[in-house]
């Protein structure tokens, strides 16, 4: 705790101390030890020492030695491991959400303090602190992924395009083999190429968003699974030639990882996938169009991808989205996660519904940026 004024800290002491003894309304309370400085710079001195770590910090924005932002700047610099509670004064409610801008993990107004709401905001800001610094770790890990990816993945592709480039077919059958291996090289690179890009775009709640011709990107999605899956039967139908859509240059990523889910985890000899594309318009009664602010329906370019697989059960449509669920043993699958997280950027829709006599279909509704 560093606070200068002395009534105040022995307040706040004897808070903590009283909810711990309460064993009725807080029977897992854990002792909690408290150590007071009256200044800044001891309370650093305190943080700095390796032989003594701290869970928390009281911190007073108006000390003898430091008053303001500052204080929570030199406090975050001294020791980042460190969940910090700042206390400010009734007037200083601005100055509470500023300090956590900057790094605390809450504020509290001193004159509202209870010995229930002290130890929930000390709690909770550790729990805050812990999740910031696994953000931070997986943050360093996907780092380190898009590095392995755009450098050591680049330049086995890059290889095996060299040698492919210099073998000689001998009939049409190896030049057709050729000419995949090729083609999955050149993916391959324009891939790693982009991960940085994915990255930083899955990260942010927002991205900016483009005018993006849907059918051309649709035909080149299809053109390359038919390519990929000779044993999938794939049927086309709806005009997507005149739909421009609000996305970004992940939007046949989007496509892609659907049609990859439907013929991935799908029980039959012959997949067989049907994609639709149609307008809704205003007023349609099948659910086509959704209420938004000021009860406007929102007109949608919808995307349908039906599948004849084993379908998904009820209880789990929702989880399928979720970057958690996987219906596969190692856990792994996160293709509906993705096109889910970019639907949200595009401020569009995800269904997932039955298909009939058997499977699932996926729709997708984008927003359109041009009316059609």
């Amino acid at each position: 705790m560093v606070e200068d004024n002395d009534s105040d800290a022995q307040l706040y002491a004897a808070m903590l101390q009283e909810l711990q003894a309460d064993t009725v309304d807080n029977p897992t309370a854990t002792p909690t030890e408290v150590e007071r400085v009256t200044s800044l710079e001891p309370g650093l001195a305190e943080l700095t020492d390796r032989e003594q770590t701290y869970d928390a910090v009281l911190l007073d924005l108006n000390l003898p030695d430091s008053t303001g932002l500052e204080t929570v700047d030199r406090v975050v610099d001294a020791d980042s491991d460190v969940a910090i509670v700042v206390l400010t004064s009734v007037g200083d409610q601005q100055l509470g959400t500023e300090a956590v801008d900057k790094g605390a993990q809450d504020f509290l107004i001193k004159d509202h303090v209870t010995p229930r709401v002290l130890a929930k905001t000390v709690t909770y800001a550790q729990t805050r602190k812990a999740q910031t610094k696994q953000i931070e770790r997986q943050r360093n890990e996907l780092s380190v992924l898009n590095w392995l990816i755009r450098h050591e993945i680049r330049n086995d592709a890059s290889i095996i395009l060299g040698w492919a480039s210099a073998l000689e077919a001998d009939s049409p059958s190896e030049q057709r083999s050729l000419d995949r291996i090729e083609d999955a090289s050149n993916h391959i690179v324009t891939l790693t190429e982009s991960v940085g890009e994915l990255i930083s775009t899955l990260e942010d709640e927002r991205t900016e968003l483009d005018v993006v011709q849907l059918g051309a990107v649709l035909d080149a999605e299809v053109t390359h699974f038919r390519e990929n899956y000779e044993s999938a039967s794939v049927s086309l139908t709806g005009d997507a030639s005149d739909a421009s859509v609000k996305a970004n240059q992940f939007l046949g990523t989007v496509l892609r990882n659907v049609l990859l889910n439907a013929v991935d985890h799908n029980d039959t000899n012959t997949p067989s996938i049907e994609i639709d594309v149609h307008h809704s318009t205003a007023g349609d009664t099948d659910a086509e169009t959704t209420t938004i602010e000021g009860d406007a329906e929102q007109e949608y370019v919808w995307v349908d991808i039906a599948d004849n697989g084993p379908g998904i059960p009820a209880e789990t449509k929702a989880s399928v989205i979720e970057k958690a669920y996987s219906g596969d043993a190692d856990g792994t699958g996160i293709g509906l996660y993705l096109v889910n997280k970019f639907m949200q950027q595009y401020d569009g829709e995800i269904r997932i519904e039955d298909n009939s006599p058997r499977g699932t279909v996926v729709r997708l509704g984008f927003v359109p940026a041009v009316r059609a």
